[in-house]
C-alpha cells in the first residue's frame, strides 16, 4: 500500500488570500508604503499568520498586488493571440486595453508609491517593470513582431511604442490622475485610441 506523504502546515486559504491582497490594495493606495503588514491583517479581519504566511514581507505583497494590476491589462495567452492578429486590428486590440486600464484616478496612487521608493532603486525599478514597464514592454514586442512580419516600417521599435502611447493618452492622462477633469467614457477611449493608431500606420505602415 502506498502512503500520500502529507504536507507540512495547512493548505492556504485562497478566499483570505485575495481578501488580504484587495485590502492591502486599498489600504497602499491610500496611505503609501508605511502600511505595515500587520495593519494589513487587522484591515481584511484575518489572523497575522495567515498575511506572512502568503508573503514573505511587505515588498513581496506589494509585488504580487502590481502583477495582479498588470494582469487586468492583457494576461500573456491573450497577448499571444494579439500578436496574430493584422497589425491595425492588434494594435486598436492592445490600445482599448491599456487605455482602459490607465484611465483611472487609482494610477496616481501607484505612481506616488513607486515614488515614494525612490530611495531604494532596486525596489522602485523592480516595481515598475512589473507593472507600467511590462506593457511597455509588451507593446515594443508586438511592433517588433509586426515590423519583423513587414507589416510595419520600424528601426525603433521602443521610440515608436512611446510615440503611439503618446498618442493614445496625451495630457488626458495627467488631467485624469491629478482630477482636473473626469475620466474619459468608453466612446472616448475608443476615439482615441482609433485616431492613436491611424496616425501611427500612416507613419509606420509599410511603404506601399
Amino acid at each position: 500500500m502506498v502512503e500520500m506523504k502529507r504536507t507540512r502546515g495547512r493548505p492556504k486559504d485562497d478566499a483570505k488570500r485575495t481578501a488580504v491582497l484587495e485590502t492591502a490594495r486599498s489600504l497602499f493606495l491610500s496611505n503609501g508604503p508605511d502600511v505595515t503588514l500587520d495593519e494589513v491583517a487587522a484591515a481584511a479581519g484575518v489572523a497575522k499568520a495567515t498575511v506572512y504566511g502568503n508573503f514573505t514581507d511587505k515588498d513581496g505583497l506589494i509585488e504580487e498586488i502590481i502583477r495582479r494590476e498588470s494582469n487586468n491589462t492583457i494576461i500573456d495567452e491573450d497577448f499571444q493571440t494579439i500578436k496574430e492578429m493584422e497589425i491595425p486590428d492588434a494594435l486598436l486590440d492592445f490600445g482599448l486595453r491599456y487605455v482602459k486600464f490607465i484611465n483611472s484616478r487609482d494610477l496616481l496612487g501607484w505612481d506616488r508609491l513607486i515614488a515614494s521608493l525612490s530611495d531604494r532603486a532596486d525596489v522602485a525599478r523592480r516595481f515598475f517593470d512589473m507593472g507600467p514597464g511590462r506593457a511597455q514592454r509588451l507593446l515594443t514586442e508586438l511592433i517588433v513582431y509586426a515590423a519583423e512580419c513587414g507589416s510595419l516600417d520600424v528601426s525603433d521599435a521602443v521610440r515608436a511604442a512611446d510615440e503611439l502611447t503618446g498618442l493614445w493618452l496625451g495630457f488626458v492622462n495627467l488631467e485624469i490622475k491629478l482630477n482636473v477633469r473626469k475620466p474619459l467614457t468608453i466612446e472616448e477611449i475608443e476615439q482615441r485610441v482609433v485616431r492613436g493608431v491611424a496616425i501611427f500606420l500612416a507613419v509606420y505602415g509599410p511603404d506601399p
